[in-house]
C-alpha cells in the first residue's frame, strides 16, 4: 500500500516536512510577478496635501500659497519678530517659513495660531474651572518644535494673558526653539502694552534673533 501522508513523503525524500514546505513556498514566491510599487505623488498632489495641512493648522485660505521664493532675499533663519503696519505681508511671510519647516521636517509639532485664539483657549480654561489646566496649555505651546503666533497684540490683554505669553516666550527663548511672532506693534509698543511683563517680554523676543520690520503697503519688498 502506497503511503501518501506528508510523513511518508518526508521519509521517502529524506527531508523534514518543514523543509519541504519552505522550499515549496520559496518556489511559489520566485514565480510570482514583482509587486507593483505605487508611483510617487505628483507635485500637484503634494501641493494639495500641503494646503490641507495648513488649513488644519488654522491658516486662512488667502495664505495657503505662501512660499519663501515669493520674497526677495528672505532671511535663512526665521526672524522671531516680524512687525509693521497692516497689509505689509507679515502673516504671509510667517506662513512661508512654516511651509518650509513642514516640507523639511513634517507637520508634527509645527504649529500656527493667532494670538486671539491662543488666549481664548486660556480664558475658556479659566471659565470652565480649568477642565484643561491653563498651565498645560502654556506648556504645550512652550514646547512645540516650531511655533508661529500671529497678530500679537490683537488679543485682550489681561494679567492671565501677560503671564502666559511671557511663560511661553521665556521657555522658548531659553531652549532656543524656533519661534515667529507677527505683530502690528513694535518692540517698544510691546513693552508698553503688556504691563508688568512688557519689558521682560520684549527683552526675551529681541534676544531670540533679529527683528524684521516690514514697511509700506505696496509690498515692494516682494519680488
Amino acid at each position: 500500500m502506497t503511503e501518501t501522508s506528508t510523513q511518508g513523503i518526508a521519509a521517502a525524500e529524506g527531508k523534514p516536512v518543514l523543509e519541504l514546505i519552505k522550499n515549496r513556498i520559496q518556489r511559489i514566491l520566485e514565480n510570482m510577478p514583482p509587486e507593483h510599487e505605487p508611483s510617487p505623488p505628483t507635485p500637484a498632489e503634494q501641493e494639495q496635501v500641503l494646503r490641507r495641512i495648513l488649513l488644519e493648522k488654522g491658516v486662512f485660505p488667502i495664505h495657503l500659497g505662501a512660499r519663501l521664493f515669493d520674497f526677495h532675499q528672505p532671511y535663512e533663519v526665521p526672524p522671531p519678530f516680524i512687525c509693521g503696519p497692516v497689509g505689509t505681508g507679515k502673516t504671509h511671510l510667517a506662513v512661508a517659513y512654516l511651509v518650509r519647516e513642514i516640507q523639511q521636517w513634517g507637520e508634527n509639532s509645527r504649529i500656527f495660531i493667532r494670538s486671539v485664539d491662543l488666549f481664548n483657549k486660556l480664558r475658556d480654561s479659566f471659565r470652565n474651572n480649568f477642565s484643561t489646566p491653563a498651565s498645560e496649555i502654556t506648556e504645550d505651546f512652550s514646547r512645540y518644535r516650531f511655533l508661529v503666533i500671529d497678530d500679537l497684540g490683537t488679543e485682550r490683554s489681561t494679567p492671565l494673558v501677560q503671564e502666559a505669553l511671557y511663560s511661553i516666550i521665556d521657555y522658548r527663548a531659553g531652549h532656543r526653539l524656533p519661534t515667529i511672532i507677527t505683530s502690528n506693534f513694535s518692540l517698544d509698543q510691546v513693552t508698553e502694552h503688556y504691563g508688568d511683563f512688557g519689558e521682560r517680554l520684549a527683552s526675551r523676543i529681541s534676544g531670540m534673533g533679529e527683528t524684521l520690520i516690514l514697511e509700506g503697503k505696496d509690498r515692494r519688498w516682494q519680488k
